[in-house]
């Protein structure tokens, strides 16, 4: 059910059903066009028609099921819902998924002109960096986040001398439009054009970064926020269908002919942290009971070994160790929110640490040396 506050949906059903009547006070329809500007006014809100017509469907229901408590009425609403739930999904995957995504898949593949091409650059540790959980809502303020994470990276660069870098990428790029109650009337589009745009700017953020590295990109192709939860399926039930595959395919396409780039995109993969040392990376929603149990349960029934695990998902840095191997410990890793916001459904369960990147650093020969948060 989207969440309006309960004088803020009473105020919302009341300012659309305005329209609803014309002067014989007979139901006409709807010009949403004319309706959101006065909606987007009162609310202080750049919302788009679907936005609104999304919320309006749940708040009617709402004001029509708690406040007349009529089973016969609420019947009768069905077909107007029906009505907009036609609307949004034509409009978000067919529209927007044809028109906006083809368009940036076509822009953006552009040749880079680089200083040097450092696919061959030679180090002795490896340098993650980790992006997860941005959670963009179509607020484009939120896109600052991504040039304080160049920032962080280019000032380790000058610190450490390294040409080559690992950014992995863990999902819930976006906020999604499958929410909470108290999370719905704050984003401001939907879910696919959430995607185009965060991708727009991370394929930005991509280009400037291997002006000066080679960019070795692992991409998380499923998470909780993403899915499109098509209607008649729950949350992870049909984790396939999932928005971060048009991300990956948007940075794979809008990257293809830049030379100090390489991507790997998977639901979940285990990647060469290092010549001698492996790590599973998953966005973590699929975790079920036992954070560091479930490392060895997926071990086991994979029948598959690394040396780390790192999920996202969770909103907090920590850094569990499991066991001791020969040259290094077993560990698990869980990355920060890149998201500069914070809504109560966190602050009361104290879920999220500060928003930020994190940086790993591992030797060849060692293993894991030291993380560090890099707050955005």
């Amino acid at each position: 059910m989207a969440y309006i506050a309960y004088t803020d949906r009473d105020k919302l059903v009341y300012i659309v059903d305005k329209y609803k009547q014309d002067k014989d006070n007979k139901k006409i329809r709807i010009d949403w066009k004319k309706v959101i500007e006065e909606l987007n006014l009162v609310f202080s809100e750049e919302a788009t028609i679907q936005i609104w017509k999304l919320r309006y469907q749940r708040a009617y229901s709402f004001h029509i099921k708690h406040m007349i408590g009529n089973q016969e009425i609420l019947a009768q609403t069905k077909t107007e819902r029906s009505i907009a739930e036609q609307f949004i999904l034509p409009t978000a995957r067919v529209k927007i998924l044809t028109e906006q995504i083809l368009t940036v898949l076509e822009s953006n593949a552009k040749p880079m002109a680089f200083k040097k091409n450092y696919l061959n650059a030679k180090q002795q540790n490896e340098y993650i960096f980790v992006t997860s959980d941005f959670h963009f809502d179509g607020d484009n303020n939120m896109l600052e986040s991504l040039q304080k994470a160049y920032d962080h990276i280019i000032s380790q660069q000058k610190i450490h001398k390294f040409k080559r870098i690992k950014l992995i990428e863990l999902g819930d790029i976006v906020e999604g439009s499958h929410l909470r109650p108290s999370q719905l009337l704050a984003i401001k589009s939907l879910l696919i054009p959430q995607t185009v745009t965060v991708s727009q700017a991370y394929v930005e953020f991509l280009h400037k970064l291997t002006e000066d590295m080679f960019v070795d990109f692992y991409c998380v192709t499923s998470s909780n926020h993403t899915q499109t939860r098509a209607f008649g399926t729950q949350r992870n039930e049909l984790v396939e269908d999932d928005a971060m595959l048009i991300f990956s395919e948007i940075v794979k396409t809008a990257m293809s002919k830049n030379k100090n780039f390489k991507i790997e995109a998977a639901r979940d993969l285990v990647a060469n942290i290092t010549n001698n040392h492996k790590m599973f990376i998953a966005h973590g929603h699929l975790i079920e009971g036992k954070k560091t149990g479930y490392v060895q349960e997926l071990a086991m029934a994979r029948n598959i070994t690394f040396d780390y695990a790192l999920f996202g998902h969770f909103h907090h840095y920590r850094e569990v160790t499991l066991y001791a191997r020969d040259t290094h410990n077993m560990k698990v890793f869980y990355a920060p929110s890149m998201n500069t916001k914070h809504n109560d459904y966190e602050f009361d369960r104290n879920l999220s640490s500060k928003a930020g990147i994190l940086m790993m650093v591992f030797n060849n020969t060692t293993g894991h040396q030291y993380c560090q948060e890099l707050f955005v």
